[in-house]
């Protein structure tokens, strides 16, 4: 997998000798990066590696080397890759991933670049390691605390809808998660492997991970008494796609999308194509490869009963924001990308080698 993003040569620091490797994402903002990294040293009895993935513009990869520079000498193993593009923050996860893998850790944390762990938080989730294969820590709000982060640790009602977790009383074992603060162990990897960089670019990888990983019988715990911190950014289970910038939204437009935004017991949305979306031609560079990815997770992970609710509440909704605004949404595309679905989940293969081949195909 390395080979295929064309990755320049790593710098590598002394080897690996501990068991426990970081792994971020970096992408435009060094002192987002600076401060992650300042946030580890309080972990650095429990940590012995780390792996920064520049995902960068080049005008940004200067900065973020000298950060890393400036805290990777502690380690007793350090790598930076610089990437010659964006590869998404499933792509770059999972080179991170892979790169610990291939160095013999035993547990990879992943962790976001604009998030922070709190002192102690690692060494709370290894105490806890003998009771999951991934373990994940109560996420606080990074900018109005003591509030706790609920979109990145799921369950799943009975529709399979994706669920933020509401209490954080005790640990407790969870569906789905968000990458930020999660400590993964090789016996997971030696299992399903890393994030999916083929179907997944930013937004839901971490989801289609941790399906993954249950499928594969692995547990995944929730740890109240190791903290990090991130920004609160709404739920990520919401696959409805928003109206253009500067486009207000009339009165029905907002009271429908509140109703199927609150209300957790409706079956999932497969989401839809809009006009604007469809008529752009580089799915690569623009939103609609992460809308249908999220179609693509939910067609995987749905049972049957749960996809043919899904796809007839999708159908739905669709026809509900057609009558809304009938420009605003590409009806055509839309039946096509649920006539796709549904074909992949009746014959349980995907017919395209990735969601951006599957996008190009959906706004072609």
């Amino acid at each position: 997998m390395v080979d295929k993003w064309n990755i320049q040569s790593p710098e590598i620091f002394r080897s690996v000798s501990m068991k426990v490797c970081a792994a971020t994402v970096a992408f435009n903002d060094p002192d987002e990066l600076s401060r992650l990294l300042r946030s580890l040293e309080g972990q650095i009895d429990s940590l012995s590696g780390l792996v920064v993935v520049d995902n960068s513009e080049n005008r940004y990869k200067d900065a973020n080397k000298s950060r890393f520079y400036q805290y990777s000498q502690r380690y007793e193993f350090a790598c930076y890759f610089e990437t010659e593009r964006n590869i998404g923050s499933a792509g770059g996860f999972s080179l991170g991933m892979k790169i610990a893998h291939g160095k013999t850790f035993d547990w990879i944390w992943l962790l976001d670049q604009d998030g922070t762990v709190e002192s102690g938080c690692l060494a709370a989730l290894l105490q806890n390691a003998h009771q999951a294969d991934i373990l994940c820590p109560k996420l606080i709000d990074m900018d109005n605390q003591p509030s706790i982060v609920s979109d990145y640790r799921y369950v799943c009602n009975v529709w399979g809808r994706i669920v933020p977790l509401k209490s954080f009383a005790a640990n407790r074992e969870i569906d789905l998660f968000g990458s930020h603060g999660t400590l993964i162990s090789r016996k997971v990897l030696d299992r399903i492997g890393y994030y999916d960089f083929a179907n997944f670019f930013v937004g839901g990888e971490d989801l289609d991970y941790s399906v993954r990983a249950v499928n594969a019988g692995m547990t995944i715990l929730m740890v109240v008494c190791a903290e990090a911190r991130h920004p609160a950014t709404g739920s990520r289970s919401k696959t409805h796609i928003a109206f253009p910038a500067g486009k207000k939204k009339n009165r029905r437009a907002r009271l429908g999308e509140y109703y199927f935004s609150h209300t957790r017991a409706l079956p999932t949305d497969l989401g839809c194509v809009t006009s604007e979306l469809a008529n752009r031609k580089d799915c690569a560079q623009n939103r609609s490869v992460v809308i249908l990815s999220h179609a693509y997770l939910h067609t995987k992970r749905l049972n049957a009963w749960q996809f043919s609710a899904a796809l007839f509440f999708s159908f739905l909704l669709a026809s509900l924001r057609r009558i809304i605004d009938p420009k605003e949404y590409a009806w055509r595309k839309t039946i096509k990308l649920y006539r796709v679905c549904t074909a992949s989940k009746l014959h349980r293969e995907w017919p395209f080698r990735s969601v951006e081949e599957f996008c190009q195909n959906v706004c072609k």
